[in-house]
Formats: structure tokens, C-alpha cells, sequence
């Protein structure tokens, strides 16, 4: 039921407003109200709407009435029809900017007054019912993005409306204006001359246009816009518009590129991917799928995948799969099978279910992932976490579990289990002097030859470089052990020949047996290979069985690197200096810097506590270098403060001389130090030379360098004549041993003269070591260039005392 028009009477003189209400009640206008000001008459529209107000334009207050009508609010389409008895130009052009429905000269007719009222009142109702419709339309362009557009073609001016109207994803449904050129602006650049040829087509031909493109925007935050429509004609004047609607479907275009991407991954993934119906029949299928199986389409389409055929599992296989999908909706397995070609294939595969928004089920999906290669690698993996990938013998981890595995068999008997540890002696040589390659053929070789001697039954195992393990369970005695280790090594002892060289082996073995020595294989393996290394302290080529007092010394030795290492952190080693004489003027002429460990605990320790430990643990090298840099700075040193120039022998050790650029290192310490090369002399063994190319090569290089060398412990060794005479040697140093029987023994007084002809003859300078009584002095002294060292004219001293007064004055008589 339509409720009774509300006119508002906005009128400040009262009798006129009495009137104009009794006026309106006689035409049937039964709900009136009367306001004298206008900020009276807007505050009572926002509280009760009026359907009509008949507005004086000449009102009291601080507003006249049609500031009033401009004041009321726009969104609720209240018309107006302004009363006034004045019609001004200005005051007309004034009332027209606030669009009133009607406007009346008093006085009026009761006819006039109703006939303008009804013409505002049925307006009203088609401008609401307009603007409903526009709200529809507006919703209905926001809910699908799009706005209408329409472009004159003669004026380029273009109108759009709605959400896809290409000014920004924010604007709301507002109508802009623009010019054409202002639109090609914000297109994309990329996209834009597309868009001018599409409309240019569309107004010369009037051709329906259908186009997409980009906005402008930074990087990828362009948005993606579809615009279609036709060129229209207008009949009565010719004006030509193009006329259509615009859309937003930059979601639509992220839908589309996921769709296409992951249609590009289901085509080119390496996993094969399946779709499947509700009864597990296959529907599609991707490549990777095909090449995986070598099946094809046709073998493949309508039907459940090849590798769930009924007669490849049992019936509780098929359930279990059932009701997995039924209640987790997810299952996976890995199933090996067959390809198409018959050849043994690893598949891990899924099955997935897919719900509609309901939670139905549509169909499944399946990843199959071929695993084959994974498998086989994974066996490999497994072969070479127990098998050494050279020799293809059990390893390290293998060899503890049948070690422990024969001591369980043996437990119950009472029998012995025999563990013997090997070690190739001098293996590093090999693979130095003829490479890698030729080390690996000749572990081949020790492997094959040890086999050649064992057991089918025992275990001959590679633990690593050069040593290998073998057990051997119900062995009968000690005897047998030592027995089997000696046919090891002389099998090993036989000649072979690789890359052109002749070659025999040596090995040093230890044995230790359970239960005498251990009872677990850990330590079983451990005390044999403590016995190994005190078979090379034996001197190698030989076996040993563990006995305690071998871990004692291994314990020593391990107490004594750590305290040895610690030791040249905390500058503990020092050197002591023993004077070398002139026989003939009873001067000294130079000193051989030895080397003293002042140990925390146990005091001062000589060499024979710091050079075996250090040569097993690997410090040699490093304290090696620290000697020369110590007495070649302490030389320099005597230089600078007593003017004494005197020589300095310091002792090399085989590994320094096997180290790569030693003649660099040395000429290094000699230019830190400010000492001149030829007051440095180093002293070499004898086995140092005996056909090693590197150590002869080193030789010459310390030679370039300026160095003297000279040849310790002379006539201990085997030395080849031929070989000193080619290298640049200048002195030999008589061992002590030679020294002791002078002057009344003639073997010792024959081999001294013998050694000194040699010298003379070779033009080498002679140092004989360990004099220490007057009879061996007045002996030596009355040989041309003989220097004399030993305990007759000093023993080892430190620095500070070697040019004290009494030394430097003390001469023998």
C-alpha cells in the first residue's frame, strides 16, 4: 500500500505557508510540514526524507532557499520546485545549477500548484526506477569486471564506465571521459600498436573487434584487459561511434597460464602421470608415462594401469588399496615390475584421490616414478659400503661383522680365530715414483697373491692405501699363524714386472689371535695392527704377534707426540751446539747444532726421545725446518756479536728431503736470517742416495743454493763410490764406530786409512766424530785436513756458552 505523499513547505513569512498548506489539503496532500529556515528544513530531511518540497527561494536565515536545495543530500533524489514571486536572470541562473523539477510565479493556481507537484512526483519515480537499474547494471559489470565504452570517432573522445574502464583496478563504476590518445597511452607498448590497427580496422570497415592487451605497469604488475564491439553509424546526422564493452581478465589470464603450465608440466615431467576413473580404469596418460612402460595408447586407455593387473597381486594387495584410498584417500608403493619390452623396471607410485567442492569423488590421479635407476645405484651403494671398489675384497665394515661372526662360531668349540694385519712396506714410494696407476696395479697384484696362499673359507679383507686384514677361524696353533703369515710374505717377495720395472714386495704382518689376545673384533683388529707396526720396528719383511709391552709402547709413543706437538707450540725444543776443531791448529772451526727438548716433566730429552716420534706422528718436517731457521739465525747472530765466522752443520732428515721445493725452503731461512749460504752446511745419510732420483735432484738444487754437503755417519751405511764421486758431496764425517779402536787396532786404523784416501783422492774434506781420548787425538791430528769433533774438546752446549772464555782460550796439548 503507497503511503501518503510527505510535501515540505520551506516558506518564512506564516500566512503564506498557512495558505499554501490549505491549498495542498484541498488538492488531497494530507501529510504536510512547514519550515521558516533552511538549516531547520535540512536538519528535518535527514531525519524524515520528504517525497516533494515546495521551496521559497527568498527565506530568513543564514541561507536562502536555494543554497538549502543545493545542501540536501543527492543520493536521495528529492525534488524540488522553487515558489517565488521575483524571476531575476540571476536569481534563475542560480536555481538552475541545482537541477529543480519545476519552478512557480506567485501567485499560482491550485491547478498549476497540483499539475507541477504530479509531473515531480512521477519524475521522480522513473529517475529512482532508473537508478536501480544503473545500480544493477553496475553490479553486474563489477561482478564480471567489465565497463561499456563508447568512442566518437570524429571528436577521438571516449566514454567509459564500469569496472574494467582501464583507469585503475581500484576505480569503481564512475563514468570517464578521455581522449583516445590519453587511452593508447596506458596501454602497454608492446601491445599498443596492435590496439590502434584493431580500432583503425573497426572504424574503415566496421568490422566487429575483438582484442586483448596489457595496461602499462612496472616489471609484471601490468594488468591483462579484453576489449570487443563494432563501429555504428548514427542515420539522422552520420555521427560514427564505436560502440562496446571492456573486461578485466587478468584473473582470468592467471588461471589460464597456471592451466598452461601445468599442462606444461604434466607433458614434461620425467614422473608418469595418470588419470584415472572412480573404478581405477586409465582415461589419459602423459609421454613420460609411455616411455617409462614402452606402452602405448592403445595398451594403455580403458583400462586399470598394467602393473595392478589382478594377476600380479593377491587379493589382501587389492583390499589394502581399496581401503586406503576409501579412508585416506592417498596411497603409494613401490611395485617392480616389467616394461613393455620384458626388461626389470623399479616404479614408485601414488594414487591419488580428487574431490569435487562437495567432497565427491570425480577421479584419481597417479604418479609413477621410475626408480630403477635409484635402485641400481642403491645396490651399488650397498656393494662399496662393504666391498673395496679396487680389489673388490670385503672392507673395513664387512670384515668386523665376519670377524665377529667367527668368533661366535669359535666361542662355542674353544677354537682360535687368527687376525693378521698387513702393510706393504714402503708403499708411498710406489705411487711416487711411478704414480697412482701403478700403486693400484700393484695392490691388485698383493690382493691376488695373498688369495693365492689363503683359504677359500677365510676372509681377506682392504682396509685401506696398503694394509689389509685376514682371518682365518679354527686355526690350530701359533705356529699355523706365524706359519701363514710367512708364506704371505714370501709369496709377496716374488718378482713381477709393471710399467717396465721389475718389482718384489715387502709386507710386515702382525698377528693376534682370540681368545688369547681379545675377544672383540674391534680389538682384535686394533692389537694386530699394533703388532704390525712393531714388525716394521723389527725391520720389516718380517711378522709379529701382539705381546702387552706393544701397547705400553704405543701408549708411550702416542703421550710423546701430543707432549711433542705441544712442545714446538710452547718453543720447549732448543738447540745445543758441539764444537767441531782443526786438528792442526786446535781451533774451532765450526759447530753441528743438535737438537734438546726441554720437557716439562722430565727435563732435558736428547734426540733419541724427539727424532723416532717425530718421524712416526709426521712432525719431522715441521721441526726440521724449525732447526735450520733456529741455527742459521743463531749463527748469524755469533756473526753480528762476536765477528766469529764460523760453519754450521745442521742434520737432514730423509723426509725433508723427499719434500717437493726443500732447496726453496732452505734458501728461505738463509735470506731471513742474513746468514751467507756457505757458512750453512747439511749433513745427509748415506741411505738418503742410494738411487733416489728426487733425493739426488734435491742435492743438486741445495747445492745451487750454496750450501755445503757432507755425508754423517760415513761407513755404517752401503754407499756406491760411483754415486758420491757424481754428487756434489764435499766432507765425510767418520761415525764414532771407526773412531773407537784407534790407535791400537789395526782393522779400525786400516779401514780410517782407507776411508781418508778415498777423500783425498775425491778431493773431500774429513770430520771425524766421537774422539774422546788423548791416544786418538795424537792419532788424527797428524792427518792434512782432518777436523775432529767429540767430548775430548766439548760436549753439546747451548748457545750462550759455545764463545765463553774458557772455551774460546782452551786448546789440547
Amino acid at each position: 500500500m503507497r503511503h501518503p505523499v510527505h510535501v515540505m513547505i520551506v516558506e518564512d513569512e506564516r500566512i503564506i505557508a498557512l495558505h499554501l498548506r490549505k491549498q495542498l489539503e484541498k488538492l488531497g496532500y494530507e501529510r504536510t510540514s512547514v519550515h521558516t529556515e533552511g538549516y531547520d528544513a535540512l536538519r528535518a530531511i535527514e531525519r524524515d526524507p520528504p517525497d516533494i518540497i515546495l521551496m521559497d527561494i527568498r527565506i530568513d536565515g543564514d541561507i536562502d532557499g536555494i543554497e538549502t536545495a543545493a545542501g540536501i543530500p543527492q543520493n536521495l533524489m528529492i525534488p524540488v520546485i522553487y515558489l517565488s514571486a521575483h524571476s531575476e536572470d540571476a536569481t534563475l541562473s542560480r536555481a538552475q545549477k541545482t537541477r529543480p523539477y519545476g519552478f512557480l510565479i506567485k501567485p499560482f493556481s491550485d491547478r498549476e500548484l497540483h499539475a507541477t507537484i504530479q509531473m515531480a512526483l512521477e519524475r521522480r519515480i522513473a529517475e529512482l526506477a532508473l537508478r536501480d537499474a544503473q545500480q544493477r547494471l553496475s553490479l553486474a559489470m563489477t561482478a564480471a569486471q567489465m565497463s561499456c565504452w563508447e568512442i566518437d570517432v570524429a571528436t577521438r573522445e571516449m566514454h567509459s564506465t564500469g569496472l574494467g574502464n582501464f583507469v585503475s583496478p581500484l576505480q569503481e563504476t564512475e563514468t570517464v571521459t578521455e581522449s583516445w590518445d590519453d587511452f593508447l597511452n596506458r596501454v602497454a607498448i608492446e601491445d599498443r600498436d596492435m590496439v590502434r590497427k584493431t580500432f583503425s580496422n573497426a572504424v574503415h570497415n566496421g568490422e566487429f573487434y575483438d582484442v586483448v592487451f596489457r595496461s602499462n605497469g612496472e616489471s609484471r604488475d601490468y594488468r591483462w584487459f579484453r576489449a570487443r564491439g563494432r563501429s555504428f553509424v548514427s542515420s539522422p546526422n552520420g555521427t560514427q561511434r564505436i560502440i562496446g564493452m571492456m573486461q578485466d581478465i587478468t584473473d582470468q589470464r592467471i588461471t589460464k597460464d597456471k592451466l598452461r603450465e601445468a599442462m606444461a608440466v604434466y607433458e614434461t615431467t620425467q614422473d608418469g602421470i595418470l588419470i584415472l576413473d572412480p573404478d581405477l580404469a586409465v582415461t589419459n596418460a602423459n609421454q613420460a608415462y609411455y616411455r617409462i612402460t614402452g606402452h602405448t595408447a592403445k595398451s594403455t586407455l580403458n583400462k586399470p594401469p598394467y602393473f595392478l593387473a589382478p594377476e600380479e597381486f593377491s587379493a589382501e594387495f587389492y583390499q589394502e588399496l581399496f581401503t586406503t584410498l576409501r579412508n585416506r584417500r592417498h596411497w603409494h608403493r613401490d611395485i617392480d615390475t616389467r616394461n613393455a619390452q620384458g626388461d626389470p623396471i623399479a616404479l614408485a607410485t601414488q594414487i591419488i584421490a580428487v574431490e569435487d567442492d562437495d567432497g565427491e569423488l570425480t577421479h584419481f590421479v597417479s604418479i609413477v616414478s621410475d626408480r630403477t635407476a635409484i635402485r641400481q645405484a642403491e645396490q651399488e651403494l650397498h656393494y662399496l659400503a662393504q666391498y673395496d671398489g679396487l680389489t673388490s675384497l670385503p672392507n673395513r665394515l664387512l670384515a668386523t661383522d665376519r670377524l665377529n661372526r667367527a668368533i661366535e662360531r669359535c666361542e662355542p668349540r674353544g677354537s682360535i680365530v687368527a687376525c693378521l694385519f698387513l702393510d706393504i712396506d714402503d708403499f708411498k714410494n710406489i705411487n711416487d715414483t711411478l704414480g697412482h696407476a701403478a700403486g693400484d696395479q700393484v695392490i691388485l697384484i698383493a690382493s691376488t697373491r695373498i688369495k693365492a696362499v689363503t683359504d677359500r673359507t677365510d676372509t681377506i679383507s682392504r682396509l685401506g692405501g696398503d694394509e689389509f686384514l685376514i682371518i682365518r677361524e679354527n686355526i690350530q696353533s701359533e705356529a699355523a699363524a706365524s706359519n701363514l703369515a710367512q708364506q704371505i710374505i714370501q709369496e709377496l717377495q716374488r718378482p713381477f714386472y709393471i710399467v717396465g720395472h721389475e718389482m718384489t714386495l715387502s709386507a710386515s704382518i702382525g698377528i693376534s689371535l682370540y681368545p688369547n689376545h681379545a675377544n672383540s673384533p674391534q680389538d682384535l683388529i686394533r692389537l694386530a695392527d699394533t703388532a704390525m707396526y712393531a714388525a716394521k720396528d723389527r725391520g720389516r719383511r718380517t711378522w709379529a704377534f701382539y705381546e702387552p709391552e706393544m701397547t705400553d709402547n704405543a701408549t708411550h709413543y702416542l703421550t710423546r707426540s701430543l707432549e711433542l706437538r705441544r712442545g714446538l707450540e710452547n718453543n720447549e725444543l732448543v738447540l745445543y751446539y758441539q764444537p767441531q776443531i782443526d786438528a792442526k791448529t786446535e781451533q774451532m772451526v765450526g759447530v753441528e747444532a743438535l737438537l734438546r727438548w726441554n720437557h716439562p716433566i722430565h727435563g732435558l730429552l736428547g734426540p733419541h726421545e724427539i727424532i723416532p716420534v717425530a718421524e712416526q706422528s709426521g712432525l719431522i718436517v715441521e721441526i726440521g725446518n724449525w732447526v735450520i731457521r733456529e741455527a742459521c739465525t743463531q749463527a748469524r747472530r755469533w756473526q753480528d756479536e762476536f765477528g766469529e765466522k764460523i760453519r754450521m752443520a745442521v742434520n737432514v732428515s730423509v723426509r725433508q728431503m723427499q719434500t717437493a721445493h726443500f732447496a726453496d725452503t732452505v734458501q728461505h731461512e738463509l735470506a731471513i736470517s742474513g746468514l751467507p749460504a756457505e757458512f750453512l752446511e747439511l749433513e745427509i745419510t748415506e741411505s738418503m742416495i742410494q738411487d733416489d732420483a728426487n733425493s739426488i735432484r734435491t742435492l743438486h738444487e741445495l747445492r745451487a743454493v750454496g750450501v755445503s754437503l757432507a755425508i754423517d755417519d760415513f761407513g755404517t751405511g752401503y754407499s756406491c763410490l760411483r754415486s758420491i764421486k757424481s754428487l756434489p758431496i764435499s766432507r765425510l764425517k767418520i761415525d764414532r764406530a771407526f773412531i773407537n779402536g784407534l790407535p791400537d787396532s789395526n782393522d779400525d786404523v786400516a779401514l780410517i786409512e782407507a776411508m781418508l784416501a778415498m777423500a783425498h783422492s775425491l778431493k773431500l774434506l774429513v770430520t771425524a766424530e766421537g774422539v774422546e781420548t788423548a791416544e786418538q787425538f795424537e792419532f788424527l791430528r797428524g792427518i792434512k785436513r782432518i777436523e775432529l769433533q767429540g767430548y775430548l774438546f766439548s760436549k753439546p752446549l747451548p748457545a750462550d756458552q759455545i764463545f765463553s772464555k774458557q772455551l774460546v782460550s782452551s786448546k789440547i796439548s
